[in-house]
């Protein structure tokens, strides 16, 4: 890629383009030059964003300016230059296409039978382009940026120039002369008739006779004294004058004096032009602030737009075939080609030809969004090119990088024998593939121009027999394995050259003879090249990170790797003894020895304990050690045995009664088993010498299986209760099968665990599986079911005005929800072939994958079911520590139009829902959702309702809702969209209050949403119509079409003239109709843009309720599988610390925790976040260590 963007400047445009750039060109822009500069190689949404946000100038045609031919036919004897001015921002472009001079061979300039059209390519030597110090001086001069074009062909002499020029009238100045405050201003100021109206119109009017008496040569003075002077425009517009080169009096007289006659007569100074460009200026201004059915002052203006693209020779056919959406951005394969959307096929294909030519690194990238037009086209002449390229050996960027995937050869890989060797290693584990990956090899090859590696990639011999051919070992059955050996060194020796094709054969003929002494040769001779680099042994175990400093972790992932693929045994011990060769590491060379990895690490005093993974239950351990990291919580279940209900007595049975409903006996008998197995996970967190330990199976099956689950488990397998015991989980109980990953999706499916549901099917439900899955694709993991409402305040999707049903006012049950939830239950999810394990009912139910508000629920009910209450509230149900410090309380408000009736109903909530659907947002805006006022009915009547929060609790936690539900696809997915969380969270917007002050704050803040909202709708009904493009767009084709009528040469009528003249009209209408939808689509950006910047800073001053991140709970992966991990903040020691199950480790850059990339297809984002009220920090504590030696 960076050989690519290097040459880039070398890459060129075609008029189309050309013109297409320079409608949105802006030399005053801070963002992309998209007239000069390459564009950028990106997809179609970061291409949207490098645009700059300008709108496409409508270039109106300055005729007295121009040298346009009158023919079709462009002589090129000759410069022909368009003069023209933007109608929106003023802006003066001005295009000179100059083809007199000679070329470098004697033909003439494009188009010509090679060259279809010219191919314009940046002079940047030969261009004037402005800079800051030309823009700081545009107060008192204007600027001019020059911009030189020549066509790459070498036949062609065209070179074209492009002058853009500011508006003379700044935009003080039009405010000056339009603004209706300032006149009215002027009115009370000098005229004696204070309600007297004057309008914008008329200042411009006096402007323009002003300047058009000065053009004509009067020279006549300007007496400043005049009152409608005075009142028009009056010496505030004293620059504005100064500007059109307009001076003093000489004798000190209160007087304009105009330009002398030699200055305006001189077509060619700047005086003169500044004169004309004003004056055009003017009457366009007049034109925008006319009155209602005054007639336009600018009549039979022409578009530029036409005579720009005759003298750029700009001749093709066009596509009309299609409909292209107007409202979408252009694909960026368009610009990258150097073309437009509506040129033909043959013009998309020579345009490739020529870039290619101009910058042949970029071969891949052009070919690469050759293949993505000739799809979305649906062009059969382009995707059968596409193919016979491919089939000549063109292949993409992505193609490249799939290359480089598949063969684990990171960018840091530049050995061309590394390369070779780690393609042999993947080919001894995946012979099946040879093909593919031999293409890969090549593919990597022919990017890097490396024969040495083109030549490994082609195939020396197709099996054994071939193999023993070519290392040349006579009758074969008849020789053993050092005969073999004994031909191979020989054959090496003889010719060193051969030796990466000879050391190929070696490994087929040593697998197929399954040969120790083969075997070992091959691994401890470096067949494979492996120990020469430690780069490709790290790239052959797939860690990506270099730095990694744990010996246990290296060890396990080549484990992992192991079972993946047993038959990479000895690359990968190879590559294991290269990297614990590197690193002196003791422990990975017994390891070798032994294949032992017995002796657990040392903990630390300093440092928390990790938990090991003991299957699919990464986010189980995440989950356990924010609870150890509560003080009060932690301290509760370390001293139980004062907290618990000692005896389950039928009184305690009757009493208890938590999340709203009655427990039972068993359940709570079942409770206490969990909280003992959670005390005794505790004590082993202090007290472990160890660095990591395992979690007690039972205390994972107790708290990922409900009573309900197990129940419903133990029904449908013999009535038995499933016992939990080693021997019933195999080697495989930690890693479940993902679906088939594409080569981006290798690093998120490389996490230690991955999530999946590990379903039972009878043998020989494989093909009945296989359709269940195409007709009801729902995934399986974590992520895959709605989370329970219970206890939880619902953050649903943006708020429309709702016709809702209100629940019942009387049930004070706190189990109802808030708000009912969306409906987005998926449908059923598929049974998957798995492995049959012996015991079915555990497993099945240990393995099942819990949503995260399942497990906190059941948690959390478990421990408060396990517990003695401290009071009862007026709902009989259980108030406790849990409730204390984890659960606050929620209000809703009903309120009634022309009516003094409220209700109101507080409800007990654990946690927040916020759901980022598919566009990144903030905290606060998420949280806004649910808090905001919206209207329902209720019983027939209309009322409004809000939430607000009465109670806030110690411990505010937060889930964010990722997984969003496909109707029209029929299936679930995890959104990735960015969440902008702070450090610091104030929840004083949300509290309930009686101050009246921030009662109205809310208020308003509700009319300006709502002002968004439809400010949003308008916008959308502009832009946006049934048939595709906006209306300003459909507007200007209307208009064009209506002009295209009026020059077709017809013999007139009288009454056809009269038409003619009612189209003339039509067409002033029409172009006025356009002028006003764009300048309504600027003025509502505009208050959008003032709105959100209100509603960001209405609540900033309110600080009262801070909250301090303490957790952040990270998925990784989709919605199928993936990772969980945790980063906890320790406030006594400041910092983060990473905790990845048994893996720990401090946190040096936070914007690890704060950020996600956007470039990852799977990138970590948070799934529930945790705050901690900022006068409550001192019930967190992150490290409680009183190591006991065994």
């Amino acid at each position: 890629m960076d050989a690519v963007a290097e040459f880039a400047h070398r890459t060129g445009k075609t008029p189309p383009r050309l013109l297409a750039d320079l409608q949105l060109y802006n030399p005053e822009s801070n963002g992309p030059n998209v007239l000069c500069e390459p564009p950028p190689y990106v997809d179609v949404e970061s291409f949207a964003k490098s645009l700059p946000f300008q709108h496409k100038h409508a270039l109106a045609l300055r005729p007295d300016w121009c040298t346009i031919p009158n023919s079709t036919t462009v002589e090129t004897s000759r410069p022909w230059t368009v003069v023209s001015i933007c109608e929106i921002c003023r802006m003066h472009i001005e295009v000179k296409v100059d083809s007199s001079e000679p070329s470098l061979l004697e033909s003439g300039p494009c188009p010509t039978k090679d060259n279809l059209l010219h191919h314009f390519h940046y002079e940047p030597s030969k261009s004037r382009p402005i800079n800051g110090t030309c823009l700081e001086a545009h107060r008192t001069e204007r600027w001019k940026d020059v911009r030189v074009f020549t066509c790459t062909a070498s036949t062609c002499p065209t070179n074209v120039t492009i002058t853009t020029r500011p508006p003379i009238l700044r935009k003080e100045f039009v405010r000056l002369l339009t603004d209706k405050a300032l006149i009215q201003q002027r009115i009370n100021t000098y005229s004696e008739e204070k309600g007297a109206n004057l309008s914008a119109y008329t200042a411009l009017k006096t402007l323009q006779k002003y300047l058009q008496n000065a053009l004509r040569g009067d020279q006549r003075k300007i007496p400043r004294g005049n009152e409608r002077y005075k009142l028009t425009i009056s010496d505030e517009c004293r620059g504005i004058f100064e500007m059109a080169h307009f001076k003093d009096d000489d004798d000190g007289a209160p007087l304009w004096e105009p330009p002398t006659l030699e200055e305006i007569k001189d077509e060619d100074s700047a005086i003169h032009r500044d004169l004309r460009d004003m004056l055009e200026e003017t009457l366009i201004l007049m034109d925008e602030n006319r009155d209602y059915g005054q007639a336009l002052v600018r009549q039979n203006v022409q578009r530029a737009e036409d005579s720009i693209k005759r003298i750029l020779r700009s001749n093709y056919d066009a596509v009309t075939n299609w409909t292209i959406d107007l409202t979408k951005t252009e694909h960026p394969a368009y610009a990258v080609l150097g073309v437009v959307a509506d040129v033909n096929d043959a013009i998309i294909l020579w345009a490739y030809d020529r870039q290619r030519e101009c910058n042949p690194n970029g071969t891949p990238l052009y070919f690469e969004f050759l293949s993505v037009l000739a799809t979305g086209r649906g062009s059969d002449t382009l995707q059968i090119e596409v193919a016979k390229l491919r089939s000549q050996g063109a292949f993409t960027m992505k193609d490249f990088e799939e290359a480089r995937k598949a063969l684990g050869v990171g960018p840091s890989v530049t050995s061309e024998d590394l390369i070779i060797g780690i393609f042999r290693a993947r080919l001894k584990d995946a012979p099946r593939q040879e093909a593919q990956m031999r293409e890969h090899l090549r593919v990597i090859g022919q990017a890097r121009n490396s024969a040495k590696i083109k030549q490994a990639a082609q195939k020396a011999f197709t099996d054994i027999k071939g193999a023993y051919s070519w290392l040349g070992v006579p009758d074969p059955e008849t020789q053993d394995d050092q005969m073999v050996l004994s031909i191979y060194q020989v054959r090496i020796s003889d010719s060193p050259a051969d030796e990466p094709t000879a050391k190929e054969a070696l490994k087929v003929i040593a697998e197929a003879r399954q040969s120790p002494l083969l075997l070992s040769h091959l691994e401890t001779g470096s067949v494979y090249d492996m120990p020469l680099d430690i780069n490709g042994a790290y790239a052959t175990l797939g860690i990506s990170d270099e730095t990694v400093a744990d010996d246990d972790l290296i060890i396990n992932v080549y484990s992992l790797r192991l079972q993946d693929a047993p038959s990479q045994i000895q690359d990968l011990r190879a590559a294991l003894r290269v990297i614990g060769e590197k690193r002196n590491s003791t422990k990975i060379k017994d390891f070798l020895q032994t294949g032992q990895n017995e002796v657990q690490t040392r903990g630390s005093v300093a440092s928390p304990v990790g938990l090991e993974n003991i299957g699919n239950t990464c986010y189980l351990n995440s989950l356990l050690q924010f609870y150890f990291t509560i003080k009060p919580l932690r301290d509760m279940v370390l001293e139980l045995d004062k907290y618990q209900e000692a005896d389950v007595t039928e009184e305690v049975v009757q009493r208890k009664r938590v999340g709203g409903r009655k427990v039972t006996k068993k359940e709570i008998e079942r409770a206490k088993k969990f909280v003992e197995h959670l005390r005794t996970l505790f004590q082993n967190l202090i007290k472990s010498s160890a660095s990591a330990i395992a979690p007690e199976r039972d205390l994972a099956y107790l708290a990922l299986v409900s009573s309900k689950d197990e129940a419903e488990g133990r029904a449908s397998v013999s009535g038995e209760r499933p016992v939990i015991t080693i021997e019933d989980v195999d080697d495989k109980m930690d890693i479940d099968q993902a679906p088939p990953l594409a080569a981006q999706e290798e690093d998120a499916a490389s996490e230690t665990t991955l999530v999946n549901d590990p379903q039972e099917v009878a043998q020989g439900e494989d093909q009945i599986m296989a359709d269940q899955d195409k007709k009801d694709s729902q995934p399986d993991g974590k992520e895959n079911i709605p989370p329970d409402q219970d206890e939880c305040a619902v953050i649903d999707s943006p708020r429309t005005p709702l016709k809702d049903v209100v629940p019942n006012w009387d049930n004070s049950n706190i189990e109802a929800p808030l708000t009912p939830p969306p409906d987005r239950t998926p449908p059923p999810i598929p049974l998957r072939p798995a492995a049959r394990r012996n015991t079915a009912t555990d497993i099945n139910m240990f393995g099942r994958q819990q949503d995260v508000t399942e497990c906190i629920g059941n948690v959390m009910f478990q421990i408060e079911a396990a517990i003695k209450p401290d009071s009862i509230d007026e709902n009989e149900e259980q108030i406790d520590l849990v409730k204390r410090y984890f659960y606050g309380k929620t209000k809703q408000t009903l309120t009634f139009p022309n009516s003094s009736e409220t209700r109101t109903k507080e409800e007990f909530f654990s946690h927040l829902l916020v759901n980022v659907a598919e566009s990144d947002r903030d905290l606060y805006s998420a949280l806004d959702n649910s808090f905001d006022i919206e209207q329902v009915d209720l019983e027939g009547r209309e009322a409004k309702r809000y939430l607000s929060i009465s109670s806030l609790p110690p411990v505010l936690q937060i889930q964010v809702q990722r997984v969003q539900f496909d109707r029209e696809k029929a299936s679930a997915y995890k959104s990735n969209a960015y969440l902008n969380f702070p450090e610091t969270l104030f929840m004083d917007r949300y509290v309930d209050t009686d101050d009246p002050a921030l009662r109205a704050r809310r208020e308003e803040s509700w009319r300006w949403k709502e002002e968004l909202r439809q400010l949003a709708t308008r916008k959308a009904n502009l832009t946006k119509t049934s048939i595709g493009p906006d209306i300003a767009s459909v507007l200007d084709v209307t208009r064009e079409w209506i002009e295209d009528l009026q020059t077709i040469p017809t013999m007139q009528t009288n009454d056809e003239e009269d038409m003619s003249t009612d189209l003339g009209m039509v067409t002033t209408i029409i172009e006025q109709r356009a002028a006003a939808v764009r300048r309504e689509v600027e003025l509502i950006d505009k208050n959008i843009k003032d709105l959100e910047s209100r509603i960001n800073q209405q609540f900033t001053d309110l600080r009262k309720y801070g909250y301090k991140i303490h957790s952040v709970f990270i998925h990784r992966g989709s919605v199928t599988f993936g990772h969980y991990w945790i980063y906890i903040y320790d406030f006594q020691k400041r910092l983060f610390r990473k905790y990845n199950d048994q893996y720990i480790s401090e946190v040096v850059d936070e914007n690890e925790v704060f950020r996600h990339s956007d470039t990852d297809q799977h990138p970590p984002t948070p799934y529930f976040l945790v705050f901690v009220r900022d006068d409550q920090l001192d019930i967190t504590e992150a490290v409680k260590r009183e190591i006991v030696e065994d």
